[in-house]
């Protein structure tokens, strides 16, 4: 770009375009009608000129006034489309009130097609947790909130670990895309299963979970579900909101959030301090985070999103550190792997550019990445132990086009996303040494791995919806994706034993992703919808490359799965509102690890399996200050035809570490007397599920109990006390078994309080 063209651009950007010479022009605000707040981001358009503008962070907006008679549209998600007739070539200053239609923030979705819309057209199961909700219960850990979105386990493994389980066993593999703003917080090729510890979860401004495949919007990772975090938007005046926590086990946490806005600029900052000794033996850990956001809207048809993120998480232990069960039973506090560690840093800048028309809408997000992560795994301690050391770096851009028809009220969107991510892994082999059962000290030795790959990604797709009648909805799409890695070797080539090293090579996958859905409104307040979706996961990095004792990893095929869904969404005047799904998943060619008797792991593409289930949620409000939200599943997930490389045949059996029943409940009552009061009392049931895919051994299930109050002191102070786990009953995140070691269990925490202190100034 030429020096002339960069000044122009930064002209554009920086200097409002309503700095023109004898332009006639129509200006204006746009408010809430009832709690008369500005309405940033509304379409302001006229209908027959075609020319429109979004308002600005401060409700405002300005557009040239038309040659002729025209209507003004002001249209926004979540609210009554107003109209209204402005004469030619006049200079006008409006005030328009929008007026909500009376639907709930969970109506609304941005994951589906990347922008707002209302879930009644989505021919998909999507669940939210909105920015209040995690505000009222601040959650500590993304297992805090996450389960009250039916059919969705998200585990606690240590510290700020988790895995997570969306109709699909709880594992540690590439099943789900974690999106923040849209945007995916890990390249493809190196996939981590506890990406949320990577985002600032409890200041964000919303949690969106799409469970099943993604549409063709989003590619290779969404195969149980699409998680989408979104960072709060800056304010629309001065705010500063503190809150100091301390808990249980020396749990420590500071929450800081400040913006402002000035002109036509945006600014929020959200800092996260947390320390904690860790319940058990050698399970300290801390965090810092980081997120800055810019918004900045014109006064004419564009705005950008641009927003930092950095994360930095030191924790003990790495991973769930299981324990036999004489162990777990009499001293669940004990660890056998204090010595391992996962150290973690993570940096995102993405900078969302949109433009709009009447008709269109034109978005460019182009976004860099880097993440390091060193670890030393404690699972492998007693047959596998190593050092891990890996980082990767990503530049790429998602860019999408929607343009709407007047026939049918077809709208077509069409995009790429592209990706180019370098990195590379270091592993040492290391001497454990042992105290009994303890591991207490390592000597480190030779180099097992040391390589560097380079996955590269061009996805181009397109999404069509339509209405041949009033009611009925239809979707279809379609998602080339094109991706390869590049591997080169920096030791000797390894054919035999339990660390072989493939030779420098190259791997290439061409894939296509279609889908079809549709939805149908019933009456204003039922709702149907059904799809079909079709999706993929190529191998990790370390799937590939990392080959262990496995013969030929690199012909490793992706993932392929098939999955279809029945739904109804709904709502009862005066009582509530109600979704159910129906889902059925075929899963092929899965990639996994599995154990053998010795305790090391092959990776195999090792046959089908089939998830099938019915998630429900539900909210009612059956007497005043009382609400009443349940969410769950009931589901059961199959091996089909299932033999591993030793001749086991788990065809016919469950699949381990797969609950049946998921059930979520919480009632909270409100306190109108003390504003902002309230107490919630939670009920999480997680069903029995096999240990093993012999299922040979099962874990019986448990419940628990949780406590959440929050009191208003003052207008600005609030008080928040909340108790995890109130019965301290004994229970597990994950129970295994193997033939080698027996039944194990990671146990959970038990009875933990924290009281926290918010200072909130807006």
């Amino acid at each position: 770009m030429s020096f002339r063209a960069f000044s122009t651009f930064l002209l554009l950007l920086f200097v409002s375009p309503a700095f023109s010479l004898g332009q006639t022009y129509i200006s204006g605000l746009v408010t809430d009608a009832e709690t008369r707040d500005p309405v940033p981001g509304v379409h302001v358009f006229l209908e027959r000129a075609g020319t429109g503008v979004v308002t600005a962070v401060d409700g405002t907006f300005e557009l040239r006034a038309p040659a002729e008679s025209d209507v003004l549209v002001a249209r926004f998600i979540g609210y009554a489309t107003h109209r209204e007739t402005v004469t030619a070539n006049a200079a006008l200053n409006l005030s328009i009130a929008l007026t909500p239609e009376g639907i709930r923030m969970q109506d609304v979705i941005v994951s589906a097609t990347r922008e707002r819309q209302f879930k009644s057209d989505i021919a998909a199961s999507i669940g939210a947790v909105d920015g209040a909700s995690i505000r009222e219960q601040n959650p500590s850990h993304p297992s805090d909130i996450m389960g009250q979105i039916a059919g969705v386990w998200v585990n606690q493994t240590a510290g700020e670990g988790h895995m997570t389980s969306i109709r699909q066993p709880l594992s540690t593999d590439p099943l789900y895309l974690y999106l923040e703003n849209g945007v995916p917080t890990r390249s493809t090729g190196f996939f981590n299963h506890n990406a949320l510890y990577e985002i600032n979860v409890p200041q964000s401004e919303g949690i969106e979970v799409m469970k099943g495949p993604g549409t063709a919007l989003y590619g290779s990772d969404a195969i149980g579900g699409v998680i989408n975090v979104t960072s709060a938007s800056a304010p629309g005046a001065p705010m500063l909101d503190i809150t100091a926590e301390g808990g249980s086990f020396g749990y420590k946490r500071a929450l800081v959030s400040a913006g402002n806005t000035i002109g036509l600029n945006g600014f929020r900052l959200d800092v996260n301090a947390t320390d904690s000794d860790g319940w058990r033996v050698g399970t300290e850990y801390t965090r810092q985070s980081a997120t800055l956001r810019w918004d900045r809207r014109s006064r004419s048809n564009w705005l950008l999103r641009t927003v930092f993120s950095w994360s930095n998480v030191d924790q003990n232990t790495a991973g769930s550190a299981a324990i036999s069960e004489a162990d777990y039973r009499d001293n669940p506090r004990q660890n056998y792997q204090p010595i391992s560690y996962r150290q973690v840093q993570a940096y995102r800048l993405s900078s969302a550019f949109e433009t709009f028309t009447a008709k269109s809408l034109l978005s460019i997000t182009p976004y860099v990445r880097f993440n390091v992560m060193d670890l030393m795994p404690n699972w492998s301690l007693s047959f596998d132990p190593a050092i891990w050391e890996t980082q990767n770096w990503s530049a790429g851009a998602l860019i999408k086009y929607r343009y709407d028809l007047e026939p049918m009220r077809t709208r077509v969107v069409v995009g790429t996303d592209l990706d180019f991510s370098p990195g590379e892994r270091l592993e040492r082999r290391i001497t454990p040494v042992r105290d009994g059962k303890v591991f207490v000290d390592w000597t480190e030795n030779e180099a097992l791995y040391d390589y560097d790959v380079q996955y590269a990604q061009a996805s181009p797709y397109v999404h069509v919806e339509s209405s041949p009648a009033d009611a009925l909805r239809l979707t279809a799409g379609l998602r080339l994706d094109v991706m390869s890695y590049d591997y080169t070797n920096n030791l000797s080539t390894v054919t035999t034993g339990s660390h072989r090293r493939p030779a420098s090579t190259s791997r290439s996958y061409t894939h296509l992703s279609p889908k079809l859905g549709a939805t149908y409104q019933v009456s204003p307040s039922v709702n149907v919808f059904a799809s079909w979706r079709h999706a993929f996961r190529v191998p990790s990095e370390s799937q590939l490359f990392r080959q262990g004792s496995i013969s030929n990893t690199i012909d490793l095929e992706p993932v392929k799965v098939d999955n279809v869904d029945l739904g109804l969404r709904g709502r009862v005047p005066g009582v509530g509102e109600y979704e159910l799904a129906a889902y059925a998943l075929r899963k092929q060619d899965d990639i996994v690890a599995f154990t053998n008797v010795d305790g090391t792991r092959v990776s195999v593409n090792a046959g089908e399996t089939l998830h099938r289930g019915l998630e429900l949620g539900l909210t009612t409000a059956p007497v005043a200050g009382v609400s009443v939200r349940v969410g769950g599943s009931l589901a059961r997930h199959t091996y089909e035809s299932w033999e591993t490389q030793i001749g086991e045949d788990y065809s016919g059996n469950e699949v381990e570490t797969a609950p049946r029943v998921l059930l979520n409940a919480a009632a909270t009552w409100r306190f109108p007397l003390l504003e902002g009061g309230l107490v919630s009392v939670e009920w999480n049931r997680l069903g029995n599920y096999w240990m093993d895919a012999e299922n040979t051994s099962k874990y019986e299930g448990h419940d628990l109990l949780n406590l959440n109050a929050n009191l208003s002191v003052t207008q600005d102070v609030t008080l928040l006390v909340r108790v995890s786990n109130l019965t301290d009953a004994l229970y597990a995140e994950r129970a295994t078994y193997n033939a080698f070691r027996g039944d194990e269990f990671a146990p959970g925490l038990p009875r933990t309080v924290h009281v926290s202190v918010r200072y909130a100034l807006d």
